[in-house]
């Protein structure tokens, strides 16, 4: 037989086996068969002891996960993780709710909360009424982690990618290969919400309380999340700065307490007392009202995994001390 016969023969063989292929790829990422899949993992994994989880969880933090005995910081998290969720976890970790949840929350001890303004919530991107919204926002996704954006409409950027990726974030359930399954009964649905911006100009800081049951673990401080200069401080609650490097560098130099901070450990302590680890993260905001310069707290959002329960801590003996304080 002449070669370009042969040729010719092998690519109307391989030409369907192709289109096959590319519909099984297709098929595979499917937002049903994708939930079907994420299904069959969970099952698989909790019958097989966790297999995929060890494994991550060794990659992540260099050493080994002891479901038994969980004894460091991030053993008692994925120990955590892999809990039945309550409902209360579900409606916590939905950003819409978990604003209504904080208030709620703050009026039943007496607080005051503020949080950022609600401008729109949607399932669908194409329903966004860009022209109406303000120059700069948050867009963020309800039901996931990580998923939110800076929008300066002052400044070009891309409105077709901003509409992908938005789309991208609503097409599957959040968790399901990390093993957080309080994320997946959540809504999927686009947040718009005001972007909260100090009257004195200095950039948001981010204070995050890790809590156990009504008790203090230590103060995480973010810094330059949109100078992308990112820090990040481990605090004592009295205020020390700890030698640790939690995923970011330290800043050089040591966060200064803000003037609300006994009200924002007051308030952590408060809300996490029925939870044996809830990381409450709260804002301290300078605004100009009644021409004062007045500080307020306002309302960040509720984890109960940080870092999925695997985050790179240095040194060692900082994530076991942790630990054995989060009251299981």
């Amino acid at each position: 037989m002449p070669a370009n016969d042969i040729t010719t023969w092998r690519e109307q063989w391989l030409m369907p086996l192709k289109r096959l292929n590319r519909f099984r790829l297709w098929l595979w990422e499917t937002p049903l068969v994708y939930e079907i899949r994420g299904r069959c993992f969970q099952i698989k994994e909790r019958l097989c002891g966790y297999p995929e989880l060890h494994r991550a969880f060794r990659e992540r933090t260099g050493y080994e996960l002891n479901l038994p005995h969980p004894c460091t910081f991030h053993h008692k998290i994925t120990v955590l993780k892999i809990r039945r969720s309550p409902r209360i976890f579900v409606r916590a970790v939905d950003k819409i709710f978990a604003k209504e949840l904080a208030l709620e929350w703050a009026h039943q001890h007496g607080f005051r909360l503020d949080v950022a303004r609600t401008l729109a919530v949607t399932k669908d991107v194409s329903e966004i009424r860009w022209h109406e919204l303000p120059q700069r926002f948050l867009i963020k996704a309800t039901h996931r982690s990580g998923a939110n954006l800076f929008v300066d409409q002052s400044q070009a950027f891309d409105l077709d990618a901003l509409r992908l990726q938005s789309r991208a974030w609503l097409q599957y359930p959040y968790g399901v290969y990390k093993h957080e399954w309080a994320y997946w009964p959540v809504p999927r649905r686009l947040l718009i919400e005001e972007l909260i911006e100090p009257a004195d100009g200095e950039e948001l800081v981010d204070y995050k309380f890790h809590m156990s049951r009504g008790h203090c673990l230590m103060i995480q401080v973010n810094q330059g999340l949109r100078s992308g200069e990112r820090t990040i401080a481990i605090l004592h609650p009295s205020w020390q700065l700890q030698p640790v490097q939690w995923v970011y560098p330290q800043p050089e130099v040591i966060p200064q307490r803000p003037d609300t901070f006994y009200e924002m450990l007051e308030m952590a302590s408060a809300f996490s007392r029925d939870f044996p680890y809830l990381r409450v993260d709260l804002y301290s905001v300078k605004q100009v009202m009644s021409g004062v310069m007045v500080s307020r707290v306002m309302f960040g959002e509720f984890t109960f995994f940080p870092g999925s329960g695997s985050e790179s801590v240095d040194p060692f003996a900082f994530d076991l001390a942790i630990g054995k304080e989060i009251k299981l």
